[in-house]
Order: structure tokens, then C-alpha cells, then sequence
């Protein structure tokens, strides 16, 4: 497949990057806007060419991915979409309807949620409309999760925004097992086969009762203590307040 991508930022070198260390044969076209990014993986993988212009991008290539921050979404109304252009929106803060106004009819036009671990290959991706050839494109890359509404994606969206905040929070319990002499990466090893598991332990709950689970532990004990004083200190409601802010923020910037 020959894909073109406009605005080539650390999300589409992450795209690029885990398509092509699969070796999976596709052909990149990158536009010049993030040039540092699109030269360093044209620098590394024979299959990636840097274009002079966005609209090159377009005239050498079927599938567009649209990668833009929102302050370089001007530079979709310079260009010329073909009809037979398979259009994919990667852009948070750009709604289906608003880019079919700018760029037309398309053969194909959805909107995915990409995450950086797509540079390993794996990871949820979330996507709208439900499309075979979304599905054929991004499943060697990511699990591909369509969801049945554009209402949806936004709020699974904001939760990809905990990334930081997790890694901080092991980051945290790594500093708490080096104060007490433990190898760091013997710590960190256990930190991620831990939550690695928790994961997994919730994923096969037959109900998905999170509650359920999270009191699923000895009365008195140091699990119940460790819950109730996070919760005493608002520390675990602090999570859901900080999505709803994000929200609040993304749909505020839908009216400017």
C-alpha cells in the first residue's frame, strides 16, 4: 500500500516506525511539515520518501493519514483530495464532519486514535466508522477496536491521556524500592510483571466489576489501608476529575 501522511509529528513517526520495523512492505510518503521526524525515518528505512509539498504527499499516495495539530489544519484547504482517496483522521481535535467540508467526498473516511506504543506494535486503537480496510491496514500494528459512534471516541480518547501519569506514578514506586537498597531493575521488573497482571487479572473478570475486584481483599489488611487512605486523601477520585477537565477542554476548543 502506498500511504501519505500530512504532518509528520511523534504519533506519525511512531505509525511509520512500527509499520516498517514489521517489514510489512508498505510505502510512506511524508510531508515536509515535521521535517526533523520525517527525515530521521526516511534516514532509516529504504521504504519512506520525504515529499517538497503536502500535495505530492497526495498525488503519490492511497491511504492519507491526517496527523495534523490543530494549528496546521489550514494546510488541508491548500490541498486537492482525489475522490479515490482513502482518508484516515488521526488528529484529536479535527471532527469527521468538519474535514469532509474541507477535503470532499473521499473513497473512504475515518477517524482512528493511535498510541505511541504502535511504534512495538501492539496497543489499543480505537476507530470509527467499523471499515475492513481499517481493519486490514492497522491490525500487524495495534488491536483494532471499533466503537459505534463518534460520541464514543472522544471520551475512551480523553483516558489515552493517563500515559504520563501512569509512567510517573511507577516512577514513583521505583523510588520507593531503591530507598530501600533494591536493584532498580529488579524493581522495575516487578513493577511491570505487577501491573501487567492486574491488567490481565481485570481483563478475564467475567462481569468486569472493577469494584468487585478492588475489594477483593483481606478485612484490616495493608490493601485495604493503602485504598482507604488514597481515597481519604482524594487521590484516586483526582483521576476521573482530571479526564473530565480534559474533556471540558476539548469540547471548549470545538467552539473557537
Amino acid at each position: 500500500m502506498k500511504i501519505g501522511i500530512i504532518g509528520t509529528g511523534t504519533i506519525a513517526s511512531a505509525i511509520v516506525t512500527g509499520f516498517c520495523t514489521k517489514e510489512i512492505g508498505h510505502e510512506f510518503y511524508l510531508s515536509p511539515r515535521g521535517a526533523k521526524h520525517a527525515t530521521a525515518l526516511a534516514e532509516k528505512f529504504q521504504n519512506v520518501t520525504v515529499c517538497t509539498t503536502n500535495q505530492e504527499v497526495l498525488d503519490k499516495a492511497d491511504y492519507i493519514l491526517i496527523t495534523l495539530q490543530k494549528s496546521g489544519f489550514y494546510a488541508l484547504e491548500e490541498l486537492s483530495f482525489k475522490s479515490e482517496h482513502k482518508v484516515i483522521n488521526c488528529a484529536t481535535e479535527m471532527k469527521l464532519e468538519t474535514l469532509k467540508e474541507i477535503i470532499g467526498e473521499t473513497a473512504l473516511l475515518a477517524h482512528i486514535v493511535p498510541l505511541p506504543m504502535i511504534v512495538n506494535g501492539f496497543g489499543p486503537l480505537i476507530a470509527y466508522p467499523e471499515l475492513n480496510e481499517v481493519k486490514e491496514l492497522f491490525s500487524p500494528v495495534s488491536d483494532v477496536l471499533f466503537v459505534e459512534s463518534l460520541d464514543v471516541v472522544r471520551p475512551l480518547q480523553m483516558l489515552t491521556c493517563i500515559m504520563s501519569p501512569y509512567y510517573m506514578l511507577l516512577e514513583e514506586f521505583a523510588k520507593f524500592t531503591d530507598e530501600h537498597g533494591i536493584d532498580h531493575k529488579l524493581s522495575v521488573d516487578f513493577i511491570h510483571c505487577l501491573f501487567s497482571s492486574l491488567s490481565r487479572r481485570a481483563a478475564l473478570s467475567p462481569d468486569g466489576d472493577l469494584v468487585e475486584l478492588a475489594h477483593d481483599m483481606t478485612p484490616g489488611g495493608y490493601n485495604e489501608q493503602a485504598m482507604n487512605e488514597l481515597m481519604d486523601n482524594g487521590a484516586i477520585p483526582a483521576w476521573g476529575s482530571m479526564l473530565r477537565t480534559l474533556l471540558g477542554r476539548l469540547e471548549a476548543n470545538d467552539k473557537k
